[in-house]
């Protein structure tokens, strides 16, 4: 995904990582976006590996707090569905601010043929998240 103004706007000037994470019943695809980079990492994972959810986290909010000198917050989401809102409990107690989103109410263009894979929706979930920060009433997926 090509870094846009948007992107390192809202990124350079917090200290926020934004995560997305694609939920399937036999991987999870784990967006993430830092004040660090322009570009989002993306890690897939078993489904349900919280252990390894929470050490991508872990990672990111030292990398961040070594490089800003002090701790990001950490903003994630994820689409209703499959795994129900167990997720939403954990990353809330782990001190994750999460967002469970309706697929739904994305705005998509029904006369446009668009790509779908697991990659371009973390990197899509991302881009929402952090329109919705920004407090954009509405976002294109």
């Amino acid at each position: 995904m090509t870094a846009n103004p948007s992107v390192q706007s809202v990124t350079r000037i917090t200290n926020t990582c934004f995560m997305a994470i694609e939920l399937s019943r036999t991987n999870w695809l784990v967006g993430l976006l830092t004040p660090l980079s322009d570009k989002i990492s993306l890690r897939k994972i078993p489904s349900g590996d919280t252990q390894q959810l929470f050490e991508i986290v872990d990672h990111a909010i030292e990398k961040v707090s070594r490089m800003i000198g002090r701790k990001p917050e950490i903003v994630s989401c994820y689409e209703a569905g499959y795994d129900g809102f167990w997720l939403h409990r954990l990353l809330e107690a782990r001190g994750v601010t999460n967002l469970v989103l309706d697929p739904a109410s994305f705005m998509v263009s029904r006369k446009a043929r668009r790509a779908k894979t697991d990659r371009l929706d973390a990197e899509k979930l991302v881009c929402v998240l952090m329109a919705f920060w920004r407090g954009e009433p509405k976002h294109h997926r």
